[in-house]
């Protein structure tokens, strides 16, 4: 579709810049154009130099170019609209119009009129339908038909250049486009300009222009020939229009439907600017690669150190394992042989079998804290949510290690600062009780003098409360990172004389976490731990479910 570039402002500035009109017209001529009504005839028909636009008024580069006369000139001519080209030509010659805005000269049109001002030229073209093209020549139709509009300069041309051409006229350029378009024509002769926005325009798709020819359309404003004086004035007019004058009409229009989308600026910015943000999105996505890389390649050396670790962890673990699992078995295979003497004392018998007993709980012990850290380890551990009394946990565990502790000749004892509807909560009894035998049974096995106090008591934050407080041997500053690691002891290396895989206090923090607490602890070598274990708080406060329990 045309688009017409609106510059009103440079129009404007040139025209003031330009020969005022007394020094271009006589006073003579500007008397003659004050009594006599100039006649100018319009054709707008002939897109794009002069149509009727979608605001149905008349426009065109030939209107600008009139536009620019009657500045020049101080007049205003006074139009005259066609919509038959045959019938304009007849007024023509009849002297019946004085101007005619766009005519191809010839030479039968040299007899009645003067010719001035050639603005452009468009090469005459071809135009067939798609795939039916016949050659690139005129020669090539000779034995075809081809259609112009009658009357048109065109159809003189050809009737007196091509003579062997069989041509058939129409009353316009668009009715012979749309007979070649359903195959009533082989071909169309036409200005470039007009074939092209007609196609477009009017969806004409199955035609195409195949080539240009060696005539070119040149319409000039032509003028009658008798009128002597009129010829004067538009010919003073057309000469002082200057060549920077025609390029600002011309510049004013963009022929859109001419020039191929490859060839517009426009095309090439954005072409550009796809090419470059391809280029600019490739080098942040290989720098986010590369970061990604960097990233994944640290946490690999992470991974990679701490399966180091964990395996040196295990194998140490293994070794130990080899050990702690030789003592108990080497006690019962042994006092189990010698339960056999028939010399045996009755006191002896029963020393042996509680030796036996003894190292039987023992050896279980260790394979089931094997079985419980590797339960933790792959998450097939679950909370059992219960209703669980905190006094009574305390006093079974008080009751179990008692004894143990008086053989050690230390004092144990315990104090539950919970009131008594207090005790009753909603959680999981086995992992609470486990918890507590690992930190109560650690905090026996290093200590060697002194007592072990045991409280229970809530917080402000309402968490529950186990403090656990040795006098034992206590555990130094650069060990107490490691102290919770799995298949680790970290005082085994200074407790030798101690048993133990030194998995009781990692099962005890993975419990507590999956209870949603921990397990805490501050130490000073050779005065003694203090252990915490914190949980959340879930009081049952029905006083009949506190007697069922």
């Amino acid at each position: 579709m045309i688009k017409k570039l609106k510059y009103p402002f440079l129009i404007v500035l040139v025209l003031l810049c330009s020969c005022s009109k007394s020094e271009l017209l006589t006073e003579n001529e500007k008397t003659w154009l004050k009594n006599n009504n100039v006649t100018v005839a319009f054709f707008p028909y002939y897109a794009p130099y002069q149509y009727v636009n979608e605001s149905k008024q008349i426009d065109g580069v030939l209107i600008d170019y009139l536009t620019f006369l009657e500045k020049k000139i101080n007049y205003k001519f006074q139009r005259k609209i066609y919509t038959n080209w045959e019938q304009l030509l007849n007024d023509a010659k009849n002297n019946k119009i004085d101007i005619v805005l766009e005519i191809q000269q010839t030479s039968e049109r040299d007899q009645y009129l003067n010719f001035y001002s050639k603005l452009f030229e468009s090469n005459y073209t071809i135009v067939t339908q798609k795939g039916l093209s016949n050659g690139n020549n005129l020669k090539d139709y000779n034995n075809k038909t081809v259609t112009v509009p009658k009357g048109y300069g065109i159809h003189e041309i050809l009737r007196k250049q091509e003579k062997n051409l069989n041509i058939s006229t129409e009353i316009d350029d668009l009715t012979c486009l749309k007979k070649v378009n359903d195959g009533t024509y082989d071909a169309y002769i036409g200005p470039k300009a007009v074939a092209n926005y007609l196609i477009k325009t009017e969806n004409l798709n199955n035609l195409e222009i195949i080539s240009e020819t060696k005539y070119n359309y040149a319409p000039s404003l032509a003028v009658q020939k008798e009128n002597q004086i009129l010829n004067r004035i538009i010919q003073k007019a057309t000469k002082n229009i200057t060549d920077t004058e025609k390029r600002i009409i011309l510049d004013n229009w963009l022929y859109h439907s001419v020039i191929p989308f490859y060839k517009t600026a426009k095309f090439w910015i954005m072409v550009t600017i796809i090419i470059f943000s391809i280029i600019i999105v490739i080098l942040l996505l290989n720098q986010y690669l590369k970061h990604l890389i960097k990233k994944k390649t640290k946490e690999l050396i992470v991974a990679k150190e701490q399966a180091e670790e964990s395996n040196k962890q295990k194998t140490a673990f293994i070794h130990n394992i080899s050990h702690e699992v030789r003592t108990p078995m080497n006690g019962i295979i042994g006092f189990s042989e010698l339960l056999n003497d028939p010399n045996l004392t009755k006191n002896e018998q029963i020393e042996y079998a509680q030796i036996v007993m003894t190292s039987s709980k023992q050896l279980i012990h260790i394979v089931e804290d094997i079985i419980e850290i590797s339960r933790l380890q792959t998450g097939q551990v679950k909370v059992d949510l219960q209703k669980t009394n905190i006094n009574k946990i305390l006093q079974s565990i008080y009751s179990d290690f008692i004894s143990k502790a008086k053989e050690k000749n230390i004092e144990i004892k315990y104090t539950n600062h919970l009131i008594d509807n207090e005790n009753l909560i909603m959680g999981d009894t086995g992992k609470i009780q486990k918890i507590l035998y690992n930190l109560i049974d650690n905090a026996i096995k290093f200590t060697n003098k002194g007592s072990i106090e045991i409280s229970c008591l809530l917080n402000l934050d309402n968490n529950l409360i186990f403090k656990i407080q040795d006098t034992g041997i206590g555990i130094k500053q650069e060990d107490q990172e490691l102290i919770f690691r799995n298949f680790s002891q970290s005082e085994k290396e200074a407790t030798k004389s101690y048993d133990g895989l030194g998995l009781g206090l990692s099962i005890s923090k993975k419990n507590a976490n999956l209870l949603g607490g921990d397990v805490t602890f501050t130490s000073v070598i050779n005065e003694g731990s203090t252990f915490i274990f914190s949980m959340p708080y879930h009081q049952i406060k029905s006083q009949f479910m506190t007697s069922i329990l």
